[in-house]
């Protein structure tokens, strides 16, 4: 029996998506009076939003991410994603716009393109518009524009469907719902549970800028509650290289090492990244981080699978864990084990980030009673992996200057 449950936390975004498919499964004809239990407890612990022990889990190759739940009509539904993705409605910014109109090719002139929404997440801007032919959508990156050609597609009469139009070589992903739709996440079947998105829902379309790669080879979609294969799905949209850059140094090992974590990862503008540090936090894990701005490419080395991820770390969706005017970070758990029934956790957690502010020369954490702990600092990046989920321990991280004087005293996020 459990005496007293901990402080309500924000369940890791694969636990989320796994358990409300496994309240699918457990739904269907045929399941058994300890899977309904089963079932009971985990809309219990998703409609409190807890998470025990600061535990994160991580499932297998099927397991996907979604939103915060709550219920809506019976459903478990997730919060506004329109808000996540940061979609304004009916708005392009002409610099977007510029880029759209330069790289169109099959497209009436730019006055008759009716601008439905832009969404933008993690260093992609993604756009739809409408014109008499039909829909169509333009991803920006840093470099790069991608643009669909006008699409008189239509979705198919019927609840909870979906039909994706646009993909592009970095994974922004668009397309079409039905009027029922609510939520929506998808993923790539054969991919791993990072090549996962839960996408904003604007007037009949979908908006992905933060995706995944290979849409086409394999997608399942999770549909108000309903999971199912998605059909047809196009391959990449061409990119154009309009804005060129430099691109990073892979010129040491550890670069090249971090360039291998970027291989088959959704990555806006990968060839920008440059290598920030590469951190040993335990004696099978290591973080490996990137930096393009301030967007983060974080990789865990030594875990499987050892792709990497892209935050853009002044806009965090609750992830943020060491944040302040000086420094900026994601949470970031390792040292994964196994669980009997698949899948894998851990009740390790650092804080990857990066400096915002030139002056800095040490991040540490420290707490009454315990040693201090320094992060690992490199090209304008830090781990610092330190006690963050023991409820016992009040840390502090303190920020300094290469002459010892403190730029700010930051609390971690719980």
């Amino acid at each position: 029996m459990i005496d007293q449950l901990p402080e309500p936390r924000t369940l890791p975004d694969d636990v989320r998506v796994r358990a409300r498919r496994r309240v699918s499964e457990g739904m269907k004809p045929g399941a058994s009076t300890s899977t309904a239990a089963l079932i009971a407890a985990g809309v219990s612990v998703l409609a409190a939003g807890a998470v025990f022990a600061g535990q994160a889990l991580h499932g297998g190759a099927a397991d996907v991410a979604a939103p915060s739940t709550v219920p809506h009509n019976g459903e478990l539904v997730g919060k506004d994603r329109a808000v996540v993705n940061h979609v304004e409605r009916g708005k392009v910014a002409p610099d977007v716009l510029a880029r759209c109109a330069a790289a169109a090719r099959s497209h009436p002139p730019v006055d008759q393109w009716q601008t439905v929404a832009t969404s933008h997440r993690n260093g992609t801007v993604l756009t739809a518009f409408r014109v008499p032919a039909g829909v169509f959508f333009c991803a920006n990156t840093a470099t790069t524009t991608t643009i669909s050609a006008p699409d008189p597609a239509t979705i198919e009469q019927g609840r909870r469907k979906v039909k994706i139009l646009f993909t592009t070589p970095t994974g922004a992903m668009a397309g079409l719902v039905s009027p029922d739709m609510r939520f929506l996440s998808l993923w790539r079947i054969a991919g791993s549970g990072e090549n996962t998105t839960s996408p904003a829902l604007v007037d009949g379309l979908f908006l992905a800028p933060d995706g995944y790669l290979r849409a086409e080879t394999g997608t399942q979609a999770l549909a108000n509650g309903e999971e199912f294969a998605v059909r047809a799905v196009p391959k990449p949209a061409p990119s154009v290289v309009d804005r060129p850059l430099p691109p990073a140094a892979r010129d040491t090992p550890q670069a090249q090492r971090f360039a291998a974590c970027l291989t088959d990862r959704a990555v806006p503008d990968p060839d920008q990244f440059a290598h920030g540090v590469t951190a040993q936090v335990s004696a099978t894990s290591t973080v490996v981080l990137g930096r393009f701005g301030d967007l983060l490419v974080y990789c865990l080395d030594g875990e499987d699978p050892a792709g990497a991820s892209v935050y853009d770390v002044r806009d965090t969706d609750g992830m943020e864990i060491v944040t302040g005017s000086t420094v900026a970070s994601v949470r970031a758990s390792y040292d994964f084990t196994p669980l009997p029934g698949g899948g894998s956790v851990s009740t390790n957690t650092a804080a990857v980030g990066l400096l915002l502010d030139p002056r800095v020369a040490s991040i540490t954490f420290t707490a009454p009673g315990r040693a201090d702990v320094p992060a690992v600092i490199g090209n304008g990046t830090f781990v610092l992996a330190a006690p963050f989920t023991d409820d016992q321990v009040e840390g502090r991280v303190v920020v300094r200057d290469a002459q010892g004087a403190v730029l700010e005293t930051i609390t971690p996020t719980r």
